[in-house]
Order: structure tokens, then sequence, then C-alpha cells
């Protein structure tokens, strides 16, 4: 069996039914026990997903550094992984690297995606993950851009993002007038919804 069926059967097994894994995300408990028992195999189960792209191979690597049981290489592994990661498994390599080294640089390759991403979905992923690490001025700029990018959905998660980097816990739906600007058609609205928020963060 070569690794990328074996790495699939595998995933059936730790996860259940792929589209339930899609929609309601992984779920960990298997996985740690797998890692108890034999953690040489889920690390070459988990190098062959990521050889896949496959993104729950990265989020595994985040469960098992929860659960303190990431193999001791792994950011070397996930280091690799990054260098062709792209779209959404460039966003959960980072997303891991972060839960292992608590290094908050993680979130530059994120912020590449919310910038180059051709999907609007892939956009509005990375805007979202962007909200697990501390703002920088950087991060700030990357997702006030977001705020003004030409596709709604983007702009409202970016602009949560933001929001919530503010001490704001509240949603862009619970602040009507903010809710407006991202709404709007026009581009300069949009632009006045980035700058009230970076605003926000200047205080």
């Amino acid at each position: 069996m070569d690794g990328d069926a074996e790495w699939q059967r595998w995933r059936r097994e730790m996860f259940g039914d792929p589209y339930v894994v899609w929609h309601e995300g992984p779920r960990f408990e298997a996985l740690t026990e797998a890692a108890r028992r034999d953690p040489r195999k889920v690390e070459r189960m988990l190098r062959a997903g990521l050889a896949a792209g496959d993104t729950v191979a990265a989020q595994s690597f985040t469960g098992l550094a929860a659960a303190g049981l990431a193999p001791a290489d792994a950011v070397s592994i996930l280091r690799t992984a990054l260098i062709r990661a792209t779209d959404e498994f460039r966003i959960r390599v980072a997303e891991a690297l972060h839960a292992l080294t608590g290094d908050p640089g993680w979130a530059t390759p994120i912020a590449e995606v919310l910038a180059d991403a051709p999907s609007e979905f892939v956009r509005l992923d990375a805007a979202t993950a962007l909200a697990g690490f501390p703002p920088s001025s950087a991060l700030v700029r990357t997702l006030a851009a977001a705020v003004r990018d030409p596709e709604y959905l983007v702009r409202y998660h970016a602009a949560n993002t933001l929001l919530r980097w503010s001490g704001d816990r509240r949603r862009v739906d619970g602040v009507p007038a903010l809710l407006e600007k991202i709404t709007d058609r026009a581009e300069v609205a949009w632009r006045a919804a980035a700058d009230e928020l970076t605003a926000r963060l200047c205080r």
C-alpha cells in the first residue's frame, strides 16, 4: 500500500467519515490514545498526511501538542511541510507550529495567505485564524487591508479579528455602524471601517 493510500485508511480509522471531519472538524481522542500506544506509527502516518497536503495531519500536531504528545521533532517536520504548503494547508501548518513553539511569528505565513490567496474562502479562513495570534503592527495592516477586500465575507471575518484584538468581544453584527460600512458597496466605506478598527487598536 502506498503512503497516501495508507494515510487515507488510517485517517478514517482515527477520525471517521471524511465528510463529517470536514464539516465538524477533527476530534483527537483516538489520535492521542494511539500516540500513547505507538508514537512511532503515529509520527509515520502524520508525516504521510503532511506529504499528501492534508490539513487534518497538520491539525493533528496541534491536537498532540495540547496533550503533550507531539513527536520530538515535530517542529522540524512541520517547518519542512511549510516550505511548499499553500492555502488552507499552509494556515493549519502555521497554526500547529504556533501551538508547538508559542512563537507569534508563525502568524506571518497566515498573513501571506490572507493577502495573496485567490480563493475568498481561504482568505476568510486566514482572517479568522489570525485571531489566535497577538496583534502586531504588520498584522494590523494586513487585516486592515482585508477589511477592504472585494469579498464581503473576507471583510467580515477580518473585521471580527480586529475587533477581538481591540478587546471588543462582539462580532461585527453587534456593531451596527461598522456592519453598515463593510456591507456597503463602495470601497470608501470599507476603508472607513478599516480606519475605525485600526484606530480602536491605537487608543
